[in-house]
């Protein structure tokens, strides 16, 4: 699917090149410019340059983790964050919540699942333009 100038933009930020890159395939062949970055400080200076629609973030990065990634990009930006990780306790969860985020999904996901809340953030967000199904990350 070729990309057109009002495609959302999504941020990955992912400290697994193999998650980075599934993710990036899917979304990109729906349409999406994706932006994919391997840690915290990567991501809080990516955030300033691209401007992404949506953000994913993992939560065991190096360099900044990606609470206090989330938590710094929340002094300077409402863009939508999902945090995606294999954190899936309920405290990690409420960490995320706390920190900013606006969903929190551990892995395992479908990646139509996560495109899905995607596109739901973004709208609610008001920055939505459009893009639009069944693999999962692990």
């Amino acid at each position: 699917m070729s990309e057109t100038p009002d495609a959302l933009t999504v941020m990955i930020a992912d400290d697994d090149e193999l998650i980075r890159k599934v993710v990036r395939i899917y979304f990109s062949g729906k349409g999406y410019r994706c932006v994919a970055v391997s840690n915290g400080q990567e991501c809080l200076a990516q955030v300033h340059v691209s401007e992404p629609d949506a953000l994913l973030l993992d939560v065991l990065m190096p360099s900044i983790d990606g609470w206090e990634t989330c938590r710094r990009i929340r002094e300077f930006s409402a863009v939508p964050i999902i945090m995606l990780t294999a954190c899936a306790q309920e405290s990690d969860r409420l960490m995320g919540i706390a920190a900013g985020a606006n969903d929190y999904v551990a892995k395992p996901v479908s990646l139509k699942e996560l495109e899905a809340r995607v596109r739901s953030l973004v709208q609610s967000s008001g920055a939505s333009h459009t893009a639009s199904e069944s693999n999962s990350v692990t």
